[in-house]
């Protein structure tokens, strides 16, 4: 991407260089004008990173490219310090805000009771294979990819994130689960990833609610007989579900699950092929949306 056209992808989601260059100063990235700016800085980062690994030499050689600015890669090592990271946390928190909408927020805060809304996901990043020891990876007998997984907990009622940690590959979504730190009347939204039935449990006896996507294979219980339930044939039978059901774990926690079909054809295909590729059965993913929990608890079972 040409500079031109990441400042203009800036400008369609409002995000102004003004904005960006007082963020820079609140998080004391900046204390004073430099030859690089802070918006170049910001650029030569975010589009390296699209590439995969990032080095001080090649953010140097970014920035003397497309501005036309001749810096050194000690130059760009002095930044990246620990504002630098605050900083694009900020950027982060302001891209978040334009996909939500001051509005909407608003409205969420003024029409529900929660105090927190809490969105966790994970994205798993590349790294230069000599970190392999630190951050581990995948092993196969032709190669050895090292990567790292970043997780993050943004809080859409306050509008600032939680936590936001780099980890190893090997630490999943089920190990970083129980690390959210509940409070009553918190709202959690997190991916199947993070689906195990002793964290819904924990969200109830914390007096929190949460939103999980359906994981496939989780056993749902009638709540009367606790016989297993059949979702496929439920689904068949009926143009939607949404009612109460039992976990199949210690406390038979009862949860509310809803499903309903997807109406876009392209969104069907897409989990059908998703399904495939993860080989499961097409007839449990294809056009159907399961959600599940204490509080009307989504759970996906295919993006």
């Amino acid at each position: 991407m040409k500079k031109n056209d990441f400042d203009e992808l800036l400008q369609k989601i409002k995000i102004s260089q003004e904005s960006v260059a007082q963020l820079a100063r609140e998080t004391g990235l900046i204390t004073r004008e430099r030859l690089v700016t802070v918006q170049e800085l910001l650029y030569s980062i975010c589009n390296e990173s699209t590439c995969g690994i990032v080095s001080y030499n090649d953010i140097a050689a970014q920035i003397e490219a497309e501005c036309q600015i001749s810096v050194s890669r000690q130059a760009i090592w002095k930044k990246v310090t620990d504002p630098c990271l605050v900083f694009f946390e900020k950027i982060l928190e302001q891209v978040i805000l334009t996909k939500i909408g001051k509005q909407q927020i608003n409205s969420i805060r003024s029409s529900c009771k929660f105090k927190r809304i809490l969105v966790q996901d994970s994205t798993i990043i590349k790294l230069p294979a000599k970190l392999f020891e630190w951050f581990s990876g995948v092993v196969n007998q032709c190669s050895k990819v090292c990567n790292a997984r970043i997780q993050g907990v943004y809080d859409i009622m306050n509008e600032k994130f939680i936590s936001f940690s780099i980890d190893p590959y090997s630490k999943n979504d089920l190990e970083a689960a129980p690390e959210l730190e509940l409070r009553k009347n918190d709202l959690s939204l997190r991916d199947r990833g993070y689906l195990i039935n002793n964290e819904i449990q924990r969200h109830i006896d914390a007096g929190a609610h949460c939103i999980y996507r359906y994981k496939f294979g989780t056993m749902l219980l009638d709540p009367i007989t606790e016989e297993p339930i059949d979702l496929l044939k439920e689904v068949k039978k009926k143009p939607f579900i949404d009612m109460e059901v039992k976990l199949n774990n210690k406390n038979k926690t009862i949860v509310r699950i809803v499903a309903f079909p997807v109406n876009d054809p392209k969104i069907a295909d897409a989990r059908r092929r998703k399904a495939k590729q993860e080989k499961k059965r097409l007839h449990q993913s294809n056009t159907w949306s399961y959600f599940h929990g204490q509080f009307t608890l989504p759970l996906y079972q295919s993006k």
